[in-house]
């Protein structure tokens, strides 16, 4: 791993800029002219213009004050600006006339050619910052907006600079960068509030394309900020105060040696519609690597929208990943970005045991022909979910050339790879196309969920509760367009996966309740028609409409029962369905039946009574489970009774339970049947040690007789054969007969042996068959002649022989 600390999190939603009122007091218009200018003149026509960048950085401006360079013109030297606007009446740095940007050109001679200090309600707009010196020894930046000991610093905005050919040591200081936001002082807490870093390209940097940081950043292990780099003794180093509210977006970074963007000690940022190209290349310095964007020391960050591609990799334990959620961050979202051909690899998450990364969620990505490592979780890590992602691995091979310390050859090694302790790892709902054939650790109590897997003869899909084998039938796999990867119709991806929560996919498409699509591309699904035999207050759509905040209630005192029907477009499979109200103690639900159409009636399929918690606004869920899996169009809600006074209902939504649990390989042991088994659940189950886990028939069709063959694979000694089964009054087998084989034929040893369960809950009851005296065999087989099928389908939870 690179030396850095670390940080991130998940949400954050961007704040609006503060718009300028239409009749704002207007300030003083300042100029400079490099050519015809006179620092000796007033400065506040274009005719009495300024000369020089010293003249103008002696300027503190005010609210609504405009600094503005000659377009076309070009000024060496240092530009340092200062003052203050106010809400609505920012001060601006910009450009006047027609013609190429201003140039500010530092010549190498500074540590940065322009340096922004301790402003607020602040615009710098429309330069070109350069900072080129034959002296590669030192590090240097193109713009530093630089705050120390200053208190609350706000609406400071970046904008359209074009920052390039800064060089210095090629590596990657944090002290150094195309575009430096430094936070310095251990006295007065100091931090920026909307700032907006935006449209600016920057490219051509001897270390970081942009870097942020502050002092104001000791929690947990975080006590230093790389002093070696900065210089700044650990003594100035003071309790975390996060910038809020920055939002980096739509800026274009290129051909950096260091990271293209670091967010560092931050609360609710967001990183969005940045495309990076090229970071960590071009290196002088041979040992060391970097990602292409990463944050550390963050709380709910959201990366969004980003395009990362082609960044460097100096071998293993470099980086060289397109993302990566590093140290002491807690709640990251990175969502709906484009990683494709960076030679580390897709997304890491790091950190170190002081300064743990928590709550990490990585949804509805694309990466294509990333390398050496597509996923990775590693020291220090916990609860990191990898959900809905469709990676497109490939045999592309990384080359690291001398003299650069990792140099050697590497292919890709791991789709999904764990370092160390990293610890809750999940994941989920994801398309793995894995033409190298690489592995996935299995591992520190790793989940793996209804993950599809294609691309090689033995897909490595042994550890997964629900996993697809099959072709996912992409637009055009290998191509550059993310479109390229959106499933076509027929895909096994439709309808394939466990809830998860999330709004969107990639493109934008709802996410559907109940059975979502694999991968990051979702079909557009329309939410269920609602009918009710219950007098509506409100609008009963908002019953269906995924908006948990939107409610519906009935008239007062509704007469109850009554029903719900939710109808969909298309068939849908779920294993629960979950209700949310708002004030629920006094107008939720409280007893209810869930029951679903079979073609010809409808059959419940669970029962519940629910007890809310509070009385306010907030809205509390509740989720009622069924015993299986159900595949229909037509859904019913059964009110029994609610609170006192009209019923509100927030929400009615179907959910696929995910998998809590790593999954248990099953023996070496063949089931087979012949029926029909439903999507959600595999045969293997009934011999898998664990007689919570079911195997269940669909729902509709079920034709008995029917038979379950248990090939053991080697000669048992059975005197007993036990059948495990919960919710058997609904769903559990009645009569069944017992067979075993001799090597030629099945010998009869018990006829119709009669079962009858006592529960319908998810409790387990057990009942043993005895056969006549003990045998030898390797196979049995039971055929099952009645069972229960209140809810259309029949289930068996494990098959033991002893």
């Amino acid at each position: 791993m690179r030396r850095r600390i670390a940080w991130t999190l998940l949400v954050a939603l961007a704040l609006p800029l503060s718009a300028t009122p239409a009749r704002a007091e207007a300030g003083t218009t300042y100029y400079v002219n490099a050519e015809s200018g006179d620092d000796s003149a007033s400065g506040t026509g274009e005719a009495s213009a300024w000369k020089s960048l010293a003249r103008a950085g002696r300027l503190a401006l005010g609210p609504g004050d405009r600094l503005l360079f000659k377009a076309g013109q070009r000024w060496s030297g240092q530009l340092t600006l200062q003052g203050a606007g106010q809400p609505g009446r920012p001060a601006l740095v910009g450009s006047y006339g027609t013609g190429a940007r201003p140039v500010i050109d530092g010549q190498g001679r500074f540590d940065a050619a322009m340096r922004v200090s301790n402003v607020h309600d602040f615009v710098v707009d429309g330069l070109e910052v350069t900072n080129h010196s034959a002296d590669t020894s030192v590090y240097r930046s193109g713009v530093n907006l630089f705050a120390k000991d200053a208190g609350r610093l706000e609406n400071v905005t970046l904008r359209d600079l074009n920052i390039h050919g800064v060089n210095g040591q090629g590596g990657h200081s944090v002290a150094a960068a195309g575009l430096l936001i430094s936070i310095r002082g251990n006295q007065v807490p100091t931090y920026f509030h909307n700032l907006v870093v935006e449209k600016n390209e920057i490219s051509d940097i001897g270390s970081y394309g942009i870097i942020m940081w502050s002092t104001w950043s000791r929690r947990n292990g975080m006590t230093s900020l790389y002093p070696v780099e900065t210089g700044i003794q650990d003594s100035e180093v003071v309790t975390w105060t996060p910038s809020t509210g920055v939002r980096i977006r739509d800026n274009h970074i290129h051909d950096v040696t260091g990271g293209g963007i670091t967010p560092m000690h931050t609360k609710g940022a967001v990183i969005e519609g940045n495309k990076v190209e090229r970071a960590v290349r071009g290196r002088t310095k041979t040992t060391g690597g970097n990602v292409g964007i990463w944050w550390q020391g963050n709380d709910d960050i959201v990366v969004q929208h980003n395009e990362v591609s082609h960044t460097g990799f100096n071998g293993p334990g470099s980086d060289g990943h397109g993302f990566d959620n590093d140290a002491d961050n807690n709640r990251s979202l990175i969502q709906y970005n484009y990683s494709h051909d960076n030679d580390g690899g897709f997304f890491l998450a790091v950190s170190f045991a002081a300064a743990p990364t928590r709550d990490t969620v990585v949804r509805y990505n694309i990466s294509r022909n990333d390398g050496y490592e597509s996923m990775a979780a590693s020291t220090a890590t916990t609860n990191t979910h990898f959900h809905n992602n469709t990676i497109y691995a490939t045999t592309r091979v990384v080359e690291v050339e001398p003299p650069f310390s990792g140099a050697g050859k590497y292919p890709l090694e791991r789709i999904v790879r764990l370092y160390n302790n990293a610890a809750g790892v999940t994941v989920r709902n994801n398309v793995f196309v894995n033409l190298q054939g690489a592995g996935f650790d299995n591992k520190n109590g790793i989940i793996y969920d209804h993950n599809l897997y294609w691309g090689t003869a033995q897909p490595p899909t042994g550890n997964d509760h629900a996993a697809i084998t099959a072709d996912p039938r992409l637009a055009a796999p290998g191509q550059e367009a993310p479109d390229s990867y959106r499933p076509l119709e027929g895909s096994p991806v439709f309808n394939g996966g466990v809830s998860v929560d999330a709004d969107r996919d990639y493109a934008g498409v709802a996410v559907p309740d109940g059975a979502p699509d694999l991968g990051a591309f979702q079909r557009d699904l329309a939410p269920a028609q609602v009918s009710s035999s219950l007098v509506p207050k409100g609008h009963l759509e908002r019953v269906a409409d995924r908006d948990q905040a939107g409610y519906w209630e009935s008239v007062p005192k509704p007469r109850l029962p009554g029903v719900l029907d939710l109808t969909y477009d298309s068939a849908r499979a779920f294993g629960a369905v979950t209700l949310s109200a708002s004030r629920a103690l006094s107008h939720g639900p409280t007893d209810v039946d869930v029951q679903t159409f079979d073609g010809t009636g409808w059959v419940t399929r669970a029962s519940r009574r629910l007890t809310w918690k509070s009385d306010d606004d907030s809205v509390e869920r509740q989720t009622v489970r069924l015993p299986g899996s159900v595949t229909t169009d037509r859904v019913r809600l059964v009110v029994k009774a609610a609170g006192d006074g009209r019923l509100r209902i927030n929400e009615v939504a179907l959910a696929v339970p995910a998998a809590s649990e790593p999954y248990r390989p099953a023996p070496a042991t063949l089931v087979t049947t012949t029926f029909t088994t439903s999507p959600s659940h595999t045969v293997d189950s009934l011999t898998d040690g664990d007689p919570s886990s079911p195997w269940s028939s669909v729902s509709t069709g079920v034709s008995l007789p029917g038979e379950f063959v248990v090939d053991y694979g080697r000669a048992r000694h059975i005197a007993t054969v036990t059948l495990h089964t919960a919710w058997g009054k609904g769903q559990g087998i009645t009569d069944v007969s017992l067979e075993t084989w001799d090597g030629s034929a099945w010998m009869p040893q018990v006829a119709h042996h009669l079962i009858d369960w006592q529960e319908s809950s998810a409790k387990v009851e057990t009942s043993t068959i005895t056969l006549p005296k003990p045998v030898t065999t390797h196979k049995l087989r039971l055929t099952v002649h009645r069972a229960n099928l209140q809810w259309g389908n029949l289930a068996l939870y494990e098959i033991v022989a002893a």
